[in-house]
């Protein structure tokens, strides 16, 4: 857990080995390990020795904005294969799921906020309680290449949305409604069960 660069690599690629050559099953109980172990999360650190730091009730605390992850994610996921499989509670935060088949999918509590998930397959996954974006839904905005996340008024905090298939999701919550179809274009917008109507496609294509 401590904050050494070359570990941090060894430990990445090591990752990277074992996800490519599992299948959909085997990479969820991967992602479970890891993020109920809290490598995936951003975690505060003591900024001389870069230990993390306790949370007071027996974990590590997060720190989002300027914490260090164990294991950054980073294309792992890419185009992966997960159709069927659990990924509840799994911190996904930042994590590139770009074409990404998450069909079928147990998603209930997983942290999508600042995921790419352009053109992923989201049908008829359950998404009770993932979150898209921290603040307000006012002001949240998807993530960008250039500007940093402001996790109080959630701009660029949230998931990249554009071309998701959402089609038959199960438990989609109005927020989330909301959030996707003002960011995800129009194609997002035409899968999103209940419609868009009265929302602007605030993403304009």
């Amino acid at each position: 857990m401590e904050d050494w660069p070359q570990e941090r690599v060894i430990a990445e690629a090591r990752t990277a080995a074992i996800l490519s050559s599992v299948d959909a099953s085997g990479k969820a109980k991967v992602l479970r390990f890891l993020s109920r172990s809290k490598l995936l999360t951003p975690l505060a650190r003591d900024q001389r020795l870069g230990r993390p730091i306790l949370d007071g009730v027996g974990g590590y605390a997060e720190d989002r904005p300027n914490g260090t992850r164990v294991i950054d994610l980073g294309v792992m996921l890419a185009a992966s294969n997960f159709a069927n499989t659990d990924l509840r509670w799994l911190d996904l935060s930042d994590a590139n799921l770009i074409r990404a088949n998450l069909a079928d999918c147990d998603l209930v509590r997983t942290n999508l906020a600042r995921a790419i998930l352009c053109d992923a397959d989201l049908s008829n996954t359950d998404i009770m309680g993932v979150r898209l974006f921290y603040g307000d839904l006012e002001t949240a905005t998807p993530r960008t290449r250039q500007d940093s996340p402001n996790y109080t008024t959630g701009e660029f905090t949230g998931a990249v949305v554009e071309g998701v298939d959402l089609t038959n999701v199960q438990r989609l919550s109005e927020i989330q409604r909301c959030y996707c179809c003002a960011w995800g274009g129009s194609s997002t917008r035409a899968t999103i069960p209940g419609g868009c109507d009265g929302i602007p496609n605030r993403l304009g294509r």
